[in-house]
């Protein structure tokens, strides 16, 4: 039998209008405290209890459904985001519908314009385009990952130039003085800095910057592109003993390019890699690589977005550092 609000209060030690204030979403706006929050959620997962989500939408104008959109889902570090939104949200009595772009600009706006017509309540967006967020102005938005713009406030971000920089910098302290990065589209803000920071430690450290070690890699025909990439680079007559990968997708295929390619070079060569793969503990060559807090990235871009639902402003934007793993 469906547990009654009375019930969970009593065992929440609330009253009936705390619990149902909370389990419709309304606990921020009543300035319901988090203890007590989490408590009666807590009571009412334990009871099994079950919203009529067709009454509360009615009973509140929300459909208690969010959005969650990335390049590709298929990404360690997006699924990972993806699983840790979708468990506080659904702390809060929110579903999240999960959608991926492709890196196609035309695709994301579809997306963003079939997720208002649904009327869900808000997104969470990792944007291909600083032009998609045009058609949410009357959605809440909440970018992480790559920040166009920190004007509008919403955004969650990590230190992506600072994080490159100590990359580079682990490598050339290894004694590389040949380093490659191996990069994706630079016009995405987020990769933007990481190939200033890669600049930067260069300069730092009176390196020379050889244009030919730099190797943008197509986002559709990126396991191609690498392997070409990584060929033709050592090739080279001085080829580089250091590689800077901008993600973890790029450096996992790294990874198998020298191992089924190159393998009398797999102790020689060292990577470094911007975010983490549990590979990475145990593969050749040997892989440096800044882990981003996937948790918090997750924790605070729900906090925000649900912030904005219920108040109708922005927050000002964060920016989370990274860990340097030392491999």
């Amino acid at each position: 039998m469906k547990p009654s609000l009375k019930t969970i209060a009593e065992q929440a030690g609330v009253s009936k209008t705390t619990v149902s204030f909370v389990l419709n979403g309304r606990g921020e706006e009543k300035h319901i405290s988090t203890e007590t929050q989490r408590r009666i959620l807590e009571t009412a997962h334990r009871l099994n209890y079950q919203p009529n989500h067709l009454a509360r939408s009615l009973s509140t104008g929300r459909s208690y459904t969010i959005g969650f959109v990335v390049p590709d889902i298929s990404n360690p570090f997006f699924g990972k985001i993806a699983r840790l939104v979708e468990a506080y949200a659904e702390e809060l009595g929110y579903s999240v519908m999960v959608a991926s772009t492709g890196e196609r600009a035309d695709k994301e706006r579809m997306i963003l314009e079939a997720f208002k017509n649904r009327q869900i309540d808000g997104v969470v967006l990792a944007p291909s385009s600083g032009e998609s967020i045009k058609y949410t102005s009357d959605m809440p938005l909440v970018c992480f990952d790559r920040v166009f713009s920190k004007e509008t406030g919403n955004t969650v971000d990590v230190n992506n130039q600072e994080t490159a920089f100590l990359l580079t910098e682990r490598l050339i302290n290894k004694g590389h003085r040949r380093i490659a990065l191996i990069s994706l589209s630079s016009f995405l803000p987020n990769i933007a800095a990481r190939i200033k920071g890669y600049q930067e430690a260069l300069e730092k450290n009176n390196l020379n910057l050889d244009e030919r070690l730099i190797k943008d890699i197509d986002e559709k025909e990126k396991n191609r592109d690498v392997v070409a990439a990584v060929s033709e680079l050592l090739a080279m007559e001085e080829p580089p003993t250091g590689f800077l990968f901008l993600n973890n997708v790029l450096a996992a295929q790294g990874i198998w390019t020298i191992n089924q390619l190159f393998p009398h070079l797999a102790d020689s060569l060292h990577f470094a890699s911007f975010d983490n793969l549990d590979l990475f503990d145990f593969a050749l060559p040997k892989v440096t690589s800044a882990l981003q807090p996937s948790e918090r990235i997750a924790q605070e871009s729900v906090k925000m977005l649900m912030h904005q639902i219920e108040h109708r402003h922005a927050m000002n934007g964060v920016c989370f550092s990274t860990t340097i793993i030392d491999r």
